[in-house]
């Protein structure tokens, strides 16, 4: 049986949000927020919507007519930009040697992780990631459902019956609240918080 070990990426192996990078990578040294007044104009609406509207902004402005090898490119290219949380790091590693494969399932795009990881040349045997809609093999701008809370476990079930794997889930690394169920996969459950790792027990 393969056993594995789950590991969110943003705030969790990295000290930052990842996605803040991609963007910047396609649109430059001007600040974000300077991209965000179409939005803000907008009705008043929740800040739940809007946080959505924001994001959806930013795949649109810095991804339409790119490609997923690009993106892979802005992973390498961003991979030595980022923090690794030395506890959560040295865990992944410890779990490699022990034979545990280490997957990460992630909300950000799942090449642009790919290509961090390529870089940075971790023990990663997968990484499920938010994947990105195309027009003939061109990036269109939008997203598919993005790989967060609930989904990062349909996402998850879905490649295990799809390949036929058997396996257990030995441990989980991610952040609260939003990784719980993600947490739940496993034996047992980590979270990690302004980088330090703590054991989660859900009570």
């Amino acid at each position: 049986m393969k056993k594995i070990a789950v590991f969110d990426f943003d705030e969790t192996l990295v000290k930052e949000n990842s996605l803040s990078f991609l963007f910047k990578y396609f649109l430059g040294r001007r600040p974000l927020f300077t991209y965000l007044l179409p939005v803000v104009a907008k009705r008043k609406i929740s800040r739940k919507i809007i946080k959505n509207e924001i994001k959806q902004h930013f795949y649109m402005l810095s991804l339409n007519n790119k490609s997923n090898e690009l993106v892979f490119e802005a992973g390498v290219n961003t991979a030595e930009k980022l923090t690794p949380i030395k506890p959560v790091l040295e865990r992944m590693m410890d779990l490699h040697a022990q034979g545990v494969e280490i997957w990460i399932i992630t909300a950000s795009p799942q090449y642009f992780i790919e290509g961090i990881v390529n870089k940075l040349q971790w023990p990663v045997e997968r990484v499920i990631g938010t994947l990105l809609k195309e027009d003939d093999n061109v990036l269109n701008g939008l997203i598919g459902t993005e790989c967060q809370i609930e989904e990062k476990v349909a996402r998850f079930n879905a490649l295990i019956a799809s390949e036929k794997l058997t396996c257990s889930v030995e441990e989980a690394y991610g952040n609260l609240p939003v990784d719980i169920p993600m947490l739940e996969l496993a034996e047992k459950k980590f979270y990690v918080k302004k980088g330090q790792l703590s054991p989660f027990i859900n009570n």
